[in-house]
């Protein structure tokens, strides 16, 4: 299983492509910072902002980086079908299930190392170009924490969300066999679900047991400071613990209907 998994990483990895997304979230996290650093000047030249804020607030950055995700997911499954490969693949001494496990870890891989690699960007950006501090400094507003601990918690919840788009994107990929529709939907939720969210909390207050709707887990970034205020303020209301675990049983669930999907997946007309 282990070979499978390597075999899949290195065709992930030798891909240009994934390379240079990764490349551009470099690029992004820079740019982002020196956008900020050009609005954050006083009318005698001196940066306002701290480099910890920014860096704290990792999250507004994320999205780059799970488009770049939602891409690789939708990608690893439907050009296998594209190319004709998926035939190569099958032959091989795997049963279905571990070769989509594989793509499945795969994608895993790439988008922690995706995370340390904004994380790592976000810092050096951060201070480079705003005023530097240390990154264990108390962060005002979060509690207590240092910047390092703010950062690392909303880049852990942002992997779970990554964790529901990758499962959601590889469904779509491996039942239609279709990138751009996979792409397409992975979008959808990504960049869809604020939108969604804003229809559902009006009927939410009415039907309490939407509030476990999966586009209302999709909030979770929101949660990783708990408000006392939002327990009575948002009828919708779930702790971190409650969406990251109704995110884990989406995930598993979607994984299982996958699996069944591709196992019985017809490859002749590929």
């Amino acid at each position: 299983m282990s070979v499978l998994i390597k075999n899949e990483w290195l065709k992930l990895i030798k891909k240009k492509s994934s390379w240079i997304m990764w490349i551009m979230l470099v690029v992004m996290t820079f740019a982002i910072t020196l956008l900020v650093r050009s609005t954050a000047k006083s009318p005698s030249g001196d940066i306002m902002m701290k480099a910890n804020d920014l860096f704290a607030s990792l999250t507004e950055m994320t999205s780059f980086l799970n488009l770049f995700v939602v891409v690789v997911a939708a990608s690893i499954v439907a050009e296998e079908f594209s190319r004709g490969t998926i035939k190569f693949l099958l032959i091989r001494p795997f049963t279905r299930s571990q070769i989509l496990f594989s793509k499945f870890v795969a994608c895993l891989i790439y988008s922690v190392l995706g995370t340390v690699i904004l994380y790592i960007s976000s810092l050096v950006s951060a201070n480079l170009l705003l005023s530097a501090q240390s990154p264990l400094a108390v962060v005002k507003g979060y509690h207590g924490w240092n910047a390092l601990t703010v950062a690392g918690a909303y880049a852990g919840a942002n992997l779970l969300l990554i964790l529901l788009y990758i499962t959601i994107t590889l469904f779509i990929s491996a039942a239609v066999r279709s990138q751009s529709l996979a792409v397409g939907v992975g979008l959808g939720v990504l960049f869809g679900s604020s939108i969604i969210n804003s229809f559902l909390n009006v009927v939410i207050s009415k039907h309490q047991w939407l509030k476990w709707n999966p586009f209302n887990m999709l909030n979770i970034k929101n949660t990783v400071m708990e408000n006392t205020d939002a327990v009575s303020n948002y009828p919708g209301y779930l702790n971190f613990w409650q969406m990251a675990g109704g995110i884990l049983v989406y995930s598993m669930i979607i994984y299982l209907v996958m699996q069944l999907l591709f196992k019985k997946r017809d490859v002749s007309l590929s």
